[in-house]
């Protein structure tokens, strides 16, 4: 068991009375005990109410109102952090609001730190959780994400303390190291960002990089398990997928060549000598199909089987897969489609940043 440590939550909300509640009493499992502040941003659905009737029975558990807030989940936490005394704690918890987390991830979050005295944050893994899907479609987005969640993981193990971001999903800071990133903010005269960086729209990515240029090492705890909602609409994941990837260019923009960023950039070059290379591939199957010619291309084939081995393996880190999932990706004509349908926002991504300067979250 780790030291007694003091922990406070912050929970972002927006209209998540369908899920909140599930949420909180997540929160309230642990079983290292800790503090909850929901914070709620502008909702206006049944949130609140929810929220207060769960806090009237329970004292380690706060609500919190924005006011003019118009920065959105990064708002919101900047406004915990302005209003929340942090002194009497030793670790920050950021959970969604509509995300579920296992009883014993902030004990198992306390013991990622106990390990490494750099560790300024700690993310979980990413899992996804059972939703309702109407129809082929729904079912085969859900399936797409609940295998593509597992090899967020399978990435994020093999990147050891220095994974490329601690999602914003469940990530634990510890104080000092929130200290430090504060007091940047003010020596950069970002005076109003407080903590997470208002003008960028993925405030997870820029916010670990950050740390990083502090000299904070970056984890992922494999025993923090934590389960979150996934878009089942196609446009919405586009959306979803756009705001990520766009964020992530305008971060290594802003931050620029240094150590914290160099194999982000150097992937994102990476990817472009990829995009070119599968393109080859793709237009000379869709050639030989378009002139009837049949005949195995050797190149081809090894480049397919190669996808094929590393699309299977991922199973292997899936979280109770299900016949959808092996199906997805065994059958890899499905999984081969998506990797296309995210080529194609890693291309517009680019687009909007070169030709779209003004971005929304």
């Amino acid at each position: 068991m780790p030291s007694w440590k003091n922990v406070v939550a912050f929970v972002p909300v927006h209209n998540e009375a369908k899920v909140i509640c599930s949420t909180i009493e997540s929160l309230l499992a642990q079983t290292h005990k800790i503090d909850i502040v929901v914070i709620n941003d502008n909702s206006t659905d049944d949130t609140v109410n929810i929220v207060r009737s769960i806090a009237a029975s329970n004292n380690n558990l706060s609500l919190m109102e924005t006011a003019g807030n118009k920065f959105k989940k990064s708002g919101a936490l900047n406004t915990a952090y302005q209003t929340v005394d942090l002194e009497p704690y030793d670790y920050v918890l950021s959970v969604d609001g509509d995300t579920v987390i296992a009883p014993d991830l902030v004990e198992q979050g306390l013991i990622e730190f106990q390990l490494d005295p750099l560790l300024g944050a700690v993310c979980s893994r990413a899992g996804v959780i059972k939703q309702i899907t109407r129809g082929f479609f729904e079912k085969l987005v859900y399936h797409w994400q609940y295998v593509e969640y597992a090899e967020f993981d399978r990435s994020r193990l093999g990147q050891g303390i220095s994974i490329k971001v601690a999602h914003g999903m469940c990530t634990m800071y510890e104080v000092e190291a929130i200290k430090a990133v504060m007091s940047k903010r003010k020596a950069d005269r970002k005076f109003d960002c407080i903590v997470y960086d208002v003008h960028n729209i993925t405030e997870d990515y820029e916010l670990t990089v950050t740390l990083k240029e502090l000299g904070y090492h970056i984890a992922a705890g494999f025993g923090m398990y934590a389960w979150t909602h996934v878009p089942l609409k196609l446009k919405d994941l586009w959306k979803q997928r756009v705001r990520w990837l766009r964020g992530g260019i305008d971060t290594l923009w802003e931050h620029g060549w240094n150590r914290s960023t160099r194999k982000d950039i150097l992937n994102s070059g990476f990817f472009w000598i990829m995009f070119v290379f599968q393109s080859i591939l793709l237009y000379y199957a869709l050639n030989d199909i378009i002139n009837g010619v049949y005949q195995s291309n050797k190149l081809l084939m090894l480049a397919l089987g190669i996808m094929y081995v590393d699309c299977a393996y991922t199973l292997l880190y899936v979280q109770n897969p299900t016949k959808w999932d092996y199906t997805v990706r065994l059958t890899f004509i499905p999984q081969l489609l998506y990797a296309w349908f995210t080529i194609l926002q890693q291309v517009y991504a680019y687009y909007l940043f070169l030709l779209k300067p003004h971005q929304e979250w």
